[in-house]
């Protein structure tokens, strides 16, 4: 069956998108892109919103000089909604005529799975030095990616607490073959029907979902991989629309101005109803803006370095905080980091010395690890099909 070509996981995965043919482009835009930067930019923007708000759950923000900050970053867990998002645009605009299933998956294997089994790895060991809990249904739940499925303590968020979205990405990379053929034979009109029932066809089915969940269950039906499989599919519909030529959506600023404008509502009123198709304007708008040419405050150099490197750091930042803690707490020094600090006293210095840590060991990872890996398992394929 044909099937969309390779994609950055929407976890972060930061390779910049190669376009394998001329396509249809938004209109004004000339095709045949080769490389799309202004969305690796925004991945780190995504990347760094996940962060801080990891970063406000393992520190206490009682640090008065720092509580602006754990103000602003609060709302960044929706920033692994813009990676399901661009995960399914992505997808769609790397199209691959001819593609074949096990091709485009084993591609997905050779991107992900490198990365993400070194983390697991990491885990592990930080676990079993610290006392942590390991059980073998966990670990191999973890191994297979198939840990969200499990409504149970000790699954969707165990080990690496941040993986279970790569659990949800496997669900949608096997779900695209048979979504995406029946969406491009769609009508325009029928497209942007789809778009805008979708966000509230979602939100009235999780909602009552959810209510009928026990107790136990209720607090992991977020990591449920077909609970969040409407923003993906937000992402698929615009990048047919684009693709297409048909999307009407708003430019760069205006489309980078109503997300900034999303995200500081979305700390008053839940408005996460509408998250989706206002991250997938943006990354269209984004796209359609490396394509002509127009300037682009998400293709600036180190932006983009950045992005490269923010699978590794996505996969990475919550075991350097959480290790960094237990370091902390094992050594007394726990008062101190994370008490009424200073900015450059003891909570500014564990909030910059984990990002370096993290940063340092996510460049390591992308250079040394991903790249590496993706050359000699692409290699493997090709020599196979020869």
């Amino acid at each position: 069956m044909p099937l969309p070509a390779t994609l950055p996981p929407a976890a972060a995965t930061a390779d910049p998108v190669p376009a394998q043919r001329t396509r249809a482009a938004p209109p004004g835009t000339t095709g045949g892109l080769t490389r799309l930067p202004s969305l690796t930019g925004l991945r780190w923007v995504a990347a760094f919103m996940v962060w801080g708000f990891h970063l406000g759950i393992v520190m206490p923000s009682s640090n008065a000089t720092l509580a602006p900050f754990f103000r602003a970053v609060s709302m960044g867990g929706i920033g692994v909604s813009f990676f399901f998002v661009l995960s399914g645009f992505v997808l769609v605009w790397s199209y691959r005529p001819g593609d074949t299933t096990r091709a485009f998956l084993h591609r997905r294997f050779a991107k992900i799975y490198p990365n993400y089994a070194f983390a697991l790895v990491c885990a592990l060991i930080v676990l079993a030095v610290t006392g942590g809990v390991i059980s073998t249904w966990s670990v191999l739940t973890n191994v297979l990616l198939i840990n969200s499925w499990v409504f149970h303590a000790g699954f969707p968020n165990a080990i690496n607490p941040v993986a279970w979205t790569l659990c949800c990405e496997a669900f949608f990379y096997l779900t695209l073959p048979y979504v995406l053929p029946r969406l491009q034979r769609l009508t325009t009109e029928r497209l942007y029907v789809w778009l805008a029932a979708l966000p509230v066809g979602a939100l009235l089915v999780n909602t009552v979902a959810r209510e009928g969940l026990p107790p136990v269950a209720a607090p992991y039906f977020g990591f449920f991989p077909p609970t969040r499989y409407h923003e993906f599919l937000v992402g698929v519909i615009v990048g047919v629309l684009v693709v297409r030529g048909r999307w009407a959506g708003p430019g760069l600023w205006p489309s980078t101005a109503l997300v900034v404008v999303l995200y500081i509502a979305h700390s008053w009123v839940d408005i996460g109803v509408v998250v989706p198709v206002v991250f997938a304007a943006l990354i269209a708008a984004a796209a359609a803006a490396d394509v002509t040419g127009e300037r682009s405050p998400w293709r600036w150099k180190p932006l983009v370095q950045l992005g490269e490197a923010s699978y590794a750091f996505y996969l990475m930042h919550f075991l350097v905080m959480t290790t960094a803690v237990h370091v902390l707490q094992h050594h007394g020094r726990h008062g101190y980091w994370f008490g009424h600090q200073p900015l450059l006293g003891g909570a500014g210095l564990f909030l910059g010395g984990t990002m370096l840590i993290t940063l340092l060991i996510s460049f390591a990872m992308y250079h040394w690890l991903e790249c590496p890996m993706m050359r000699v398992l692409r290699a493997k394929a090709k020599t196979a099909r020869s």
